[in-house]
């Protein structure tokens, strides 16, 4: 499981320069631990990174856990996956008939973690499903297995019951040239795109070639040798998010006014005030009973940093607006 964040974060660093921007007064309880105070006038709120207090205790608990989120999403008829839970000791005597009600390709991921780790999709039988399941329990005892759904996935920002940001979150990809091999295309990808860095350090991470990536492609027919030919555009991974390569396209203006109201009902049924919602849609601009889509994950303290740099919404300095004027 991810470790408690021990850092100054890129989230509190851009909270506090927007709100300085704005003439708030800002008091900085402990860098190490992103505490710390923003005032104005008489109003005053204690942040903990993107955390400002909104959230209901018992909606952070339950979103804290998928199992417990996906069950509350589905008793009020939010969309999800077909979803089976499995723990560690159900897979010593793991039974086949208990998913048959799935249809590969799956996906598998931990109930009790965050930023797409351990994140396995593309399954493509129950040989590989038990392989990567076994791996898995190595580190984690809860997991999930899921039918996996295409299309788009978007981060949709719900803050005080408004819709801020929505973002396409797009798996890490190369182009082709008919010259380079998928791995020289990486490095030059990562030596030519200014965005990319280490972990936080910039909007985008570099693009790392591991086991995942490595079983993707092959599921291509590729391997990190292949040449592709020119403009032949080479998807890296299923999952999009900034620890796994994403790139993201600002949709804010695009998003249908049907899943804006399911991603606030949402929220208003975890009674949560900030959360990022990732959904999964084959068309963003179209009303629900036009496209299929499901919701992902819920994120109650969402990282934001690079929004303002990569789309045409500067995402901390509408939430400070939203919360002290």
């Amino acid at each position: 499981m991810s470790g408690f964040m021990k850092y100054w974060s890129i989230s509190s660093i851009v909270l506090v320069e927007e709100a300085k921007k704005l003439w708030l007064k800002v008091e900085i309880i402990s860098k190490e631990k992103n505490l710390f105070f923003i005032k104005w006038n008489n109003k005053e709120i204690l942040f903990k990174s993107t955390d400002f207090g909104g959230n209901h205790a018992l909606g952070n608990k339950c979103t804290n856990d998928k199992e417990l989120a996906y069950k509350v999403l589905e008793k009020h008829d939010l969309p999800i996956a077909k979803s089976h839970y499995i723990s560690k000791k159900e897979f010593k005597k793991f039974e086949e008939d208990k998913i048959n009600n799935l249809k590969f390709p799956l996906i598998i991921k931990p109930i009790n973690e965050w930023h797409g780790n351990w994140v396995m999709m593309n399954i493509l039988n129950i040989d590989e499903l038990k392989e990567k399941l076994a791996k898995s329990f190595l580190t984690y005892k809860d997991m999930i297995i899921q039918e996996q759904i295409e299309g788009d996935e978007v981060r949709v920002l719900v803050v005080k019951w408004e819709i801020i940001l929505a973002i396409n979150r797009v798996p890490a990809s190369i182009t082709g040239d008919n010259e380079n091999s998928i791995k020289k295309l990486i490095e030059i990808e990562n030596d030519s795109n200014s965005y990319r860095w280490e972990w936080y350090e910039d909007p985008l991470s570099f693009i790392k070639i591991d086991n995942e990536l490595s079983s993707f492609i092959k599921k291509q027919n590729l391997n990190i040798n292949s040449i592709p030919e020119k403009w032949e555009e080479i998807q890296l991974r299923w999952n999009s998010n900034i620890w796994t390569w994403w790139t993201m396209i600002d949709v804010t203006k695009e998003i249908s006014n049907d899943i804006k109201k399911m991603c606030i009902k949402t929220c208003e049924k975890f009674k949560l005030e900030m959360c990022g919602i990732d959904i999964l849609t084959s068309d963003i601009t179209k009303p629900l009973d036009e496209t299929g889509w499901i919701i992902l994950e819920l994120n109650p303290t969402p990282g934001i940093w690079w929004d303002r740099e990569l789309t045409s919404v500067n995402t901390w300095r509408e939430i400070l607006k939203l919360l002290f004027f």
